[in-house]
């Protein structure tokens, strides 16, 4: 489930990894954020684009929050915790993702963010090559759909 190295040839392996739906929401809504403000580099898009960066910041705030506490650790038994990515809870819904699924959202949200706290061209640009290449991966869906 984690990035790993294969154990004989000392190798990076992608696994699929389990990633939590409202996570992966709040992903495809950067996305979409992302591809607008690429069209239409406007100050309504850059609002839209942090809005989108703000909420998938306040889940993996809570995620991280979630990961850190002490509920439903191994300190009482527990010990499916840490099964998810970006779970914030017991029972997390997840969606399977692919590893290089994965690292190409991570460099989209980190193009997103360097595009609207120092907007340019080359900014736009970074944004419009980290969209393309996870759009080639995993297409973005409707939110929410």
């Amino acid at each position: 489930m984690k990035f790993g190295r294969h154990a004989d040839h000392g190798e990076p392996v992608d696994q699929d990894l389990d990633v939590d739906v409202h996570l992966e929401q709040d992903i495809t809504a950067v996305q979409q954020a992302a591809d607008a403000y690429v069209v239409d580099p406007s100050e309504p898009q850059r609002q839209e684009l942090l809005a989108a960066l703000g909420s998938l910041d306040q889940q993996t705030a809570a995620s991280d929050a979630y990961a850190a506490g002490i509920v439903d650790s191994g300190v009482f038994g527990f010990t499916s915790k840490g099964t998810v990515l970006g779970e914030t809870g017991p029972n997390p819904v997840a969606e399977v993702v692919p590893a290089p699924v994965l690292r190409a959202q991570i460099e989209l949200v980190q193009a997103a963010k360097s595009a609207v706290t120092t907007p340019g061209p080359s900014g736009c640009d970074a944004l419009r090559a980290a969209s393309s290449a996870l759009a080639a991966l995993w297409p973005p869906t409707e939110v929410g759909g």
